[in-house]
């Protein structure tokens, strides 16, 4: 959920037990909202290719139950290795099969497909959290900033503390989202690290 179409947000990744534990605290502290079983279509246009070792675009068909939703990211800063905050920009869509059958007349293909069930909160009105279990890539926590705590790098320490304040003690940051941790299965981008906050 972009404010003003900007996204900050953290993509931790956790242990199974690191889960179960986190997601304990989040349910005794924040305001459960809803639970889904999403499926996300990442798609490359034919003039301009988004599978690079260091992604920074995503253009997605998202499926939320009977909603779709035709997503864009750009993520900042582009080619680095950890990004800070995204373009985000979104549209519901009435009929997904017409949209697919537009991509593929106009020769945008598909890439990965990332399926996740997923358990939404809202913490004090500042934070969404996000606790994933991702198909064939495990256990993950996403938490987003929903005010602006002072611009992104303020946002983003926010956002650190928080997770620091569930009991995360070595915060390991997936450096890019679903998508490019599916290609890289596949062989299809280079091996990235977590990144290792302390």
């Amino acid at each position: 959920m972009a404010k003003n179409d900007v996204e900050v947000e953290i993509k931790l990744v956790l242990t199974k037990e690191e889960f179960e534990r986190i997601g304990e605290k989040v349910r005794e502290i924040a305001k459960f909202v809803k639970t889904s079983e999403q499926v996300d279509d990442y798609y490359n246009p034919p003039h301009r290719n988004f599978v690079r070792d260091l992604p920074f675009e995503w253009l997605s068909i998202r499926k939320r139950g009977g909603k779709t939703i035709l997503s864009y990211k750009h993520y900042y800063p582009e080619d680095a290795l950890v990004t800070t905050h995204c373009d985000e920009f979104e549209t519901e869509i009435a009929d997904c099969t017409r949209l697919e059958k537009i991509f593929a007349a106009i020769n945008l293909k598909k890439l990965v497909t990332v399926e996740k069930y997923r358990e939404v909160f809202v913490f004090q009105d500042k934070f969404e959290i996000a606790l994933d279990t991702v198909k064939d890539l495990g256990y993950f926590m996403e938490v987003e900033a929903l005010e602006d705590f002072g611009g992104v790098d303020e946002t983003r320490r926010q956002l650190l503390e928080f997770a620091r304040e569930l009991g995360i003690e070595s915060i390991k940051l997936s450096p890019r989202g679903y998508a490019f941790l599916m290609l890289e299965k596949a062989g299809l981008v280079k091996h990235l690290p977590d990144m290792v906050e302390g």
